[in-house]
């Protein structure tokens, strides 16, 4: 069985989309499916030598029409692009976060949120039990457990704003951790790949003696040393709830919105948003941040609270159960 990606990757996009869909494809293959990647020429450079390359819709349509399978994570996409393709293959899978496109067709649709959808989709799998997690966060639940339980106090902050950091708020998120006179070898700075400003970050860090990591393909190790984040409320948001970390998150996209609005009433996380502020007022949004992770870190009460909460909410096991799900209909178990 041949399953097709489609999920583009940059500076602007995120490397969330690449993520999450890399969980399922290790799902998939580990039922026997071949899996690839397809994605927009443009954007070559995020992604793999195995990936296939288009230059237009109408090739895309082609290589899905030869696939048994194609999965669909990209906010280009439209309601009216989605039925175009639609046509092409109705076996599609279509990932989505905000429930803002339209309404369109597909046979399943995966939102590890808790929303309603029109009757043109056949099959929905909504909630945070399909959240789409890397196998190393499902190895990695029962010994975040552990730590709960005291065998390992994790003492660190973690600070991860994503694989691209689009607004570049790690720099200035660390200034003023120091300035507020935050501990800075409580501080653990995690930084993707491929992150503005990461050279200005990372000799602040050699400045400063600040422990720091750069392009990590498993970052379970960091999250269980943490004791709380201040990190992107993307992909990640789940990841941390699956480990068990408090976190102050720091919204930079709009794609975020309905997951915050979710998770902050349960009480587990706090939230600050960026993607709608000016330049001018960053600062603000930063002072902001800094002031409520400073007040979550001392209240060790909330903490553990927090992290009781957040790891009920996430398992690590959605990326198995869509693959299980969704082969079932091929009869593929």
């Amino acid at each position: 069985m041949k399953l097709l990606v489609r999920a583009d990757a940059s500076v602007e996009i995120g490397m969330g989309h690449r993520v999450r869909c890399q969980a399922l494809v290790s799902a998939f293959e580990e039922l026997g499916w071949q899996c690839q990647f397809v994605m927009d020429r443009r954007y070559q450079a995020f992604g793999s030598t195995k990936d296939s390359f288009v230059d237009t819709e109408a090739q895309f349509w082609h290589v899905a029409e030869q696939a048994d399978l194609v999965i669909l994570d990209h906010y280009g996409y439209r309601a009216a692009d989605i039925r175009r393709l639609y046509q092409h293959q109705p076996n599609l899978l279509v990932l989505d976060d905000m429930n803002d496109r339209g309404v369109f067709p597909a046979k399943w649709l995966l939102n590890p949120l808790s929303q309603d959808y029109s009757e043109q989709i056949e099959w929905l799998l909504t909630g945070s039990q399909y959240a789409l997690l890397r196998p190393a966060f499902q190895r990695s639940y029962h010994s975040a457990g552990d730590s709960l339980s005291h065998v390992s106090q994790p003492n660190k902050l973690l600070i991860t704003l994503g694989g691209t950091d689009p607004l570049a708020l790690t720099l200035p998120i660390l200034k003023g951790l120091l300035w507020s006179g935050f501990p800075k070898e409580d501080i653990q700075i995690l930084l993707g790949a491929n992150a503005k400003n990461a050279d200005q970050v990372i000799a602040l860090c050699n400045e400063q003696a600040i422990a720091y990591k750069q392009g990590l393909a498993d970052v379970t190790p960091l999250m269980k040393q943490a004791k709380m984040a201040i990190s992107a409320a993307g992909g990640t948001l789940f990841e941390l709830a699956c480990m068990g970390v408090p976190t102050v998150f720091a919204q930079v996209a709009d794609n975020q919105t309905r997951s915050l609005e979710q998770h902050v009433p349960l009480g587990w996380c706090r939230a600050v948003r960026f993607d709608h502020v000016s330049d001018a007022l960053r600062g603000q949004q930063v002072a902001y941040l800094v002031e409520a992770l400073n007040r979550c870190w001392g209240d060790l009460q909330w903490q553990e609270n927090a992290s009781e909460i957040a790891r009920r909410i996430v398992d690590g096991n959605g990326a198995k159960r869509v693959a299980k799900k969704v082969s079932a209909y091929f009869g593929v178990f």
